[in-house]
C-alpha cells in the first residue's frame, strides 16, 4: 500500500496532468477526483464473502492485523451475499482498500468522556483513529464510533476493473461505503473547479481531510 505524490499549487498540478499526457501518449485522459480523507489506510480481505482479516497499511509492505477491531465497525459488512457480489461484478475472494477514520461528533464526544474521567485527550481524530484499531480491547473499538470508506478493489492483488470509476460504484453495489463527494473530469478545469469547489467546504464536513486525491480513470494507463 503505497503513499501518494503531493501537489501543493495549481502549477505543480498541471506539471502532473502534463506529465500523465507525455508518458500516456494520449490526449482523451479523465480523472476521477475523491476528497482524501485524514484517517488510517486499511486492507480488508473476504473469501467467499467473509471478512477474513482486516490490516493497517504499516510501513506499505508488512501491516498490523486489527481484524478483532474492524469486525466491530458498523459501516464495514461482515458478509456479502453471492447474488450481491454478482450484481456487484466482484468475485467471491477479494481485497477492499479505504480509510477508517473518527468522525467529529464522535471525536469531540470521546474526548469529552476522557476529560472526564480524567485522561488526556488525542490531539486530532487521526490519532484518535490509529490509537482506537490498535485497542487490544474490541468493545472499546466499538464505542468509539469509527467509519470506514472504500476506495480500492483488488482481486489476487490486481486492479480488477479498467475504470476507477467503475470500482467505486461496484464498491456502493457491495454495500461498502463509498464517499458521494467524487467526481469524474474530462480536462484540467474541470479537475481544478472540483477542487475549488469542495475547499470551500471544507469546514463543513463531518469528518476531517487533508486534500484531494486525483487519480487516472482508467486503470491501465
Amino acid at each position: 500500500m503505497l503513499s501518494l505524490d503531493n501537489a501543493y499549487t495549481e502549477d505543480e498540478l498541471r506539471n502532473w496532468e502534463r506529465r500523465v499526457h507525455e508518458l500516456s501518449g494520449r490526449k482523451d485522459i479523465e480523472y476521477v477526483c475523491e476528497l482524501k480523507l485524514d484517517g488510517m489506510s486499511l486492507a480488508l480481505v473476504y473469501e467467499n464473502g467473509q471478512l477474513a482479516r482486516g490490516v493497517t497499511r504499516g510501513d506499505g509492505a508488512t501491516g498490523e492485523d486489527v481484524t478483532g477491531n474492524v469486525r466491530t465497525v458498523r459501516s464495514i459488512p461482515l458478509s456479502i451475499s453471492k447474488e450481491k457480489l454478482k450484481k456487484a461484478g466482484i468475485p467471491p475472494s477479494f481485497e477492499v482498500r479505504g480509510e477508517m477514520l473518527m468522525p467529529l461528533a464522535a471525536f469531540k464526544k470521546m474526548n469529552e468522556e476522557r476529560e472526564k474521567q480524567g485522561l488526556s485527550q488525542f490531539a486530532n481524530p487521526r490519532n484518535a483513529t490509529a490509537g482506537t484499531v490498535r485497542q487490544l480491547e474490541p468493545s472499546i473499538t466499538a464505542q468509539r464510533r469509527l467509519d470506514f470508506f472504500a476506495y480500492a478493489l483488488l482481486v489476487n492483488g490486481s486492479i480488477y476493473f479498467d475504470r476507477h470509476w467503475k470500482t467505486l460504484d461496484a464498491l456502493h453495489a457491495a454495500g461498502f461505503k463509498v464517499n458521494s463527494l467524487r467526481r469524474c473530469a474530462k480536462n484540467f478545469d474541470e479537475l481544478w473547479n472540483f477542487i475549488q469547489h469542495e475547499e470551500k467546504k471544507r469546514e463543513q464536513l463531518p469528518y476531517e481531510i487533508d486534500g484531494i486525491v486525483i487519480k487516472v480513470d482508467s486503470t491501465p494507463l
